[in-house]
């Protein structure tokens, strides 16, 4: 099934993922298809034009605004990290080697990257954000990286629900459907010999998020009436109105989320049912009839060149802008064929 996924792909579609302008994708396209790899491209991924913006912008101390904008969207210095990352730039050059040097100084003892140092507020989203960017761009066996993968463990552990502080009384899943990818793709970028006690019971929680949510339907109906009413709550008083509203619908109604249906790259905090499902594959997780319908989504997104387009972007607020919005996307297409080869 999935040779004929890629046998599938039109040769305009093969040749236009092969094209220079973005060493990253041609070159991974080029291993997905069993062809030769083009010569020397591969190290010329910080040459791509969003790299190269990105680049181009960053302070001489490694950052690119003051530590008090660090998490600023989306021009922070940490966000820069995340998205370098993300467009796989090449983490030997001496500019991205500043970059990180910036970025671990940024880094709390307990593990965790956060808005502000001080606080004692967890973001394991920010966390697995970072801490995932670091590993692609070569620091996957460093040991500040894999201390910011066992904070997530511990996080988890703490709070007892996959989240950030104080949250799961604001959703009636009781925990963040958002942040499950991340932690997926983080693990995913390091050798699972070097996971830390506990990552396997994080992983596996993910996982189980994933498969009773089937990856996109994580959204109740019932929530655009249960919003107000925790909001407008007072802060003592919210587990009461949670728990009351719970006991009051017992059975809740899960749909897709309408914005995991409408794929962009690079993505936030937020993510999407293709990303969700990437995440999976990077954990190693077997194709199970929860995801059937999430590939079948997936599937369908594809124009009739299977080619996948941009329909969510965050340019004009990003430092440089990735494709264009509306416009078939190489980086979406390349991981919608991963995902499809890969589930089948």
């Amino acid at each position: 099934m999935s040779k004929s996924v890629l046998e599938s792909v039109p040769a305009s579609t093969r040749a236009w993922l092969a094209e220079p302008d973005n060493p990253a994708v041609a070159v991974m396209a080029a291993r997905l298809f069993g062809d030769s790899e083009p010569k020397g491209l591969w190290a010329k991924r910080n040459g791509y034009e969003p790299v190269a913006g990105i680049l181009a912008d960053m302070r001489e101390d490694g950052s690119w605004d003051t530590p008090q904008r660090d998490y600023q969207k989306y021009g922070g210095s940490l966000w820069q990290i995340a998205f370098l990352g993300e467009l796989w730039a090449d983490g030997s050059d001496p500019r991205i080697k500043k970059a990180a040097e910036y970025a671990f100084s940024r880094q709390t003892p307990s593990g965790k990257w956060t808005a502000n140092p001080k606080a004692a507020y967890d973001m394991p989203c920010l966390t697995s954000n970072v801490g995932r960017a670091m590993a692609r761009l070569g620091w996957s066996r460093d040991e500040r990286v894999i201390q910011a993968l066992a904070y997530d463990v511990d996080t988890y552990r703490r709070l007892g629900y996959l989240g950030c502080s104080d949250m799961s009384v604001f959703t009636l899943n009781g925990y963040c459907h958002m942040l499950v990818p991340k932690h997926l793709l983080f693990m995913g970028e390091i050798p699972r010999e070097l996971w830390p006690e506990g990552a396997e019971e994080l992983r596996d929680a993910c996982i189980d998020a994933m498969r009773d949510k089937q990856v996109h339907c994580y959204l109740p109906a019932e929530a655009k009436e249960f919003q107000p009413l925790i909001y407008e709550a007072k802060a003592a008083e919210r587990d009461e109105v949670r728990e009351g509203y719970l006991a009051e619908h017992p059975e809740l109604h899960f749909g897709p989320k309408p914005g995991w249906l409408r794929f962009g790259y690079p993505l936030s905090y937020n993510s999407d049912a293709l990303e969700s499902l990437r995440g999976l594959m990077a954990v190693d997780e077997p194709m199970r009839p929860e995801y059937e319908e999430a590939v079948r989504v997936v599937r369908d997104a594809a124009d009739d060149q299977m080619r996948w387009t941009l329909k969510n972007s965050f340019n004009g607020k990003m430092r440089a802008n990735v494709e264009k919005k509306g416009q078939p996307s190489k980086w979406l297409t390349l991981y919608a064929l991963q995902v499809l080869d890969y589930f089948g």
